[in-house]
């Protein structure tokens, strides 16, 4: 949160991104609440030639907050609830009881399937909201045309059922309904489809992707092609339905994962959904830290929220904290595999909640610049570290932080896969060299993942480039000892935030530089291994690599998972080479 003197002077804080923003007055009382593709922009404009309500929202506002989202669809969602919930002054649409449409089953014997704006929890299961209204109809009339269910709104109890007190409509001549309301469709079969529904609209499209694939077979063997074509596009636009923000695992797996940091005066909380190996649902909670509670207590009453608000768990629950079963669920600590890497995930999306929300980056930034002796507070801090495995697949990385905060797009690496020897301190001259060779805009201070012997190397190679103004630090893992330009070194109070930006900086670049080093390594590996199967190409090479990442998936992977990449003739080639006995 933002207050008016700040954010007038440091125009920069606010960040660029897809967002809702909040205008609010000294009492915390909102005001306005926005959205927009570029939060910084949008803000911005409204002090430049403002409109009336625009004017009227300055002279009133004292803070501006702001929320960044992944889309501008979310943007909307979040807007929309947020001027619900709090009726800001200056807002006008949105405030009245409008909402997007959702899918909605009923609670009742032979439930229906409709498309609604009101909800009602205790009588039906709601899915969505849906913005687009051309992909909700779509969605719609996909399940309504492959599960065939009632649309009449009769009372179906097994008494008048059995008395025939109803006919069949129309919707049964046209195959859109089995006839229930004559007996004719049991209610366990007809419960089969809506189970099946709602694994659709909880995000498992596999099932009805599945039973489209196996049409699509019968009616290509009939040669009834038009009706072949109809059922591919609705197989494309179904894989097309399936946006999902983050693949964590190329396995069919859904999996719930808790983490929790306690950090200064707050307690830090991540909640991550994955579905068929994608992320869901993501959400960060900060709450005030309650010294009187341990961690497990805080972690199973924020577990047991989620649960109540929807209604289920995943089939395997993982966190950081050891709280054995709960809520008669089985929750693991991961060590390894792709639940270790949900588990990083969830960390890597909380620690950067952290960075954002917990400290004042301004005043870090300035306690940087008097402990390290810096002619200017360093706003544009650049750090480099270097991977390699025995001089091989030598990779660096040059991570930036602006504000004090990550600026992602603006991370790099460089293939130094031509240094063939394993030497730490020609690869960082080398990076160096191809980082500030006509530099246009340079950092406000440059850190190295290393010790005296990595500095001394970098700042000869600063000098080389006639760059020796720039300021320079590195620091080394063992004693996290921090050396100066000026052949100073010190030690930082392993609690001060002065540390552990440095320390978030390092970690930055070692992760991403080793992200990039098994990438290398990894292909490399997968390259030489599969050289050696004759009738495997370069096309299918890619493929397998994209798909699988590491040998180790492939060898373990079925003979069918292999066979949708690559095609039957090249995948039997491959299944056979690791699955025959020598």
């Amino acid at each position: 949160m933002l207050e008016k003197s700040l954010l007038l002077n440091k125009k920069s804080l606010i960040p660029r991104g897809v967002g809702v923003y909040i205008f609010l007055n000294k009492k915390k009382e909102f005001l306005y609440i926005g959205k927009s593709n570029n939060v910084r922009s949008r803000v911005f404009s409204y002090f430049k030639k403002p409109s009336i309500k625009q004017k009227k929202i300055i002279d009133s506002f004292f803070y501006i907050d702001y929320v960044l989202v992944d889309s501008e669809k979310d943007a909307l969602f979040l807007e929309n609830s947020f001027i619900k919930k709090h009726q800001p002054k200056y807002n006008i649409l949105l405030k009245d009881d409008k909402n997007y449409p959702w899918l909605c089953l009923t609670k009742e014997r032979f439930p229906r399937f409709f498309i609604t704006r009101k909800r009602n929890f205790s009588s039906c299961f709601y899915y969505g909201p849906y913005v687009s209204k051309k992909r909700l109809n779509f969605l719609y009339d996909l399940i309504i045309k492959n599960y065939p269910i009632r649309s009449c709104k009769y009372n179906l109890s097994k008494k008048n059922v059995s008395i025939k007190k109803y006919n069949v409509c129309l919707d049964y001549h046209l195959k859109k309904c089995l006839g229930p309301c004559e007996g004719f469709q049991s209610e366990e079969d007809y419960n089969k489809n809506i189970d099946s529904i709602k694994k659709i609209l909880s995000g498992k499209y596999s099932f009805i992707l599945s039973s489209l694939e196996k049409k699509l077979k019968i009616y290509s063997s009939s040669l009834l092609f038009e009706k072949a074509n109809i059922i591919k596009n609705q197989i494309l636009a179904i894989k097309n339905l399936k946006q999902k923000s983050v693949v964590v695992s190329n396995k069919n797996i859904n999996t719930d994962c808790f983490y929790l940091i306690r950090f200064n005066k707050y307690i830090y909380i991540n909640f991550v959904r994955v579905v068929e190996g994608s992320v869901v649902y993501l959400k960060n909670n900060k709450i005030k830290n309650h010294l009187l509670f341990k961690n497990d207590f805080i972690l199973k009453n924020y577990i047991k929220t989620i649960y109540f608000d929807y209604g289920f768990f995943s089939e395997s629950v993982v966190s950081n904290i050891n709280i054995g079963c709960f809520l008669n669920k089985k929750i693991t600590i991961p060590k390894s595999g792709f639940k270790k890497n949900i588990l990083d995930f969830s960390y890597n999306s909380l620690f950067d909640f952290i960075n954002i929300n917990s400290v004042d980056n301004v005043g870090v930034l300035k306690g940087l610049k008097k402990i390290f002796f810096l002619k200017k507070t360093p706003f544009h801090i650049e750090c480099f570290d270097v991977s390699t495995l025995k001089g091989k697949n030598t990779v660096s990385s040059c991570v930036v932080f602006k504000n004090g905060k990550p600026s992602k797009e603006d991370y790099t690496y460089y293939d130094l896969g031509y240094i063939n020897n394993n030497d730490d301190y020609l690869s960082i001259s080398e990076s160096l060299k191809k980082r500030y060779t006509d530099c246009v805009v340079y950092p406000d201070l440059i850190v190295i993942d290393g010790g005296k012997g990595h500095l001394n190397t970098a700042i000869k190679m600063l000098k080389f480039l006639k760059l020796d103004f720039l300021n320079i630090i590195s620091i080394a893992k063992k004693n996290e000892i921090i050396y100066l330009k000026n052949n100073k070194c010190l030690s930082l109070d392993k609690k001060s935030n002065s540390l552990k930006i440095i320390q978030y900086l390092r970690d930055e670049a070692h992760r991403f530089c080793l992200k990039k080093h098994r990438n290398y390594r990894n292909n490399n590996l997968l390259n030489s291994e599969l050289k050696n199967i004759k009738g495997i190409g370069k096309s299918s090479f890619f493929k397998l690599i994209k798909n699988f990442k590491t040998i180790n998936n492939i060898k373990t992977s079925t003979k069918k998972e292999i066979v949708d990449i690559i095609g039957k003739k090249r995948g039997l080639y491959i299944y056979n080479y690791f699955n025959t006995p020598c």
